[in-house]
């Protein structure tokens, strides 16, 4: 692997540890818990509004969304970025695109960090398979045309930074206090 496709993957990988590190004390009920109203979620079909996913359980959403959009729970959160990295890694890397409606949600914390991790590990797989003239490719994306590949990966580097401090800050909110562990320390270069 070269430098740049080295760099990339490391950023990726980090990125993905922050966000596991963060959910290392989130529990089900700090994942279920509404910070106000209205609040999307991952509900059960019947109590929930507009939505995707195929089962049982669904993540609210709603396209064109609302203005402005509702707040969300840490479940909502963890549905939708195991969702888009799963998208996102079947639009550059693989000839079958995945939808959001091909989606069985899981209705417990368990069940979606269960999915969203394995949904990093499938995206950091393939990731750590490129070399520097790859990340340049022009790869198809779900949201238009063609991009190069450096900048879908990128993108789910800053998604994943985004979502996991939103998380942590919905359960220190939830908590009414701050982490009292402070994160892990890693002295190896990116």
């Amino acid at each position: 692997m070269a430098l740049a496709s080295l760099m990339l993957s490391s950023l990726l990988t980090k990125s993905f540890e922050n966000v596991r590190w963060v959910l290392e004390e989130v529990d089900d009920e700090d994942c279920f818990w509404e910070p106000g109203e209205p609040c999307w979620s991952v509900r059960r079909r019947a109590d929930a509004g507009m939505a995707w996913g195929m089962g049982d359980w669904v993540c609210e959403d709603a396209w064109p969304a609302p203005d402005p959009l509702p707040l969300t729970t840490i479940a909502w959160r963890l549905a939708h970025l195991a969702a888009w990295t799963d998208v996102y890694r079947s639009f550059a890397f693989e000839e079958d695109r995945l939808d959001l409606l091909q989606f069985d949600v899981p209705g417990t914390r368990d069940g979606l960090v269960t999915w969203l991790c394995a949904a990093q590990d499938r995206l950091g797989a393939k990731v750590d398979a490129v070399d520097d003239a790859g990340l340049g490719e022009l790869r198809p994306a779900y949201f238009g045309p063609p991009r190069p590949l450096h900048r879908l990966v990128s993108t789910m580097v800053v998604e994943h930074l985004h979502h996991g401090a939103e998380i942590g800050l919905l359960r220190d909110i939830r908590r009414g206090r701050a982490r009292l562990k402070p994160p892990p320390t890693d002295d190896a270069p990116l």
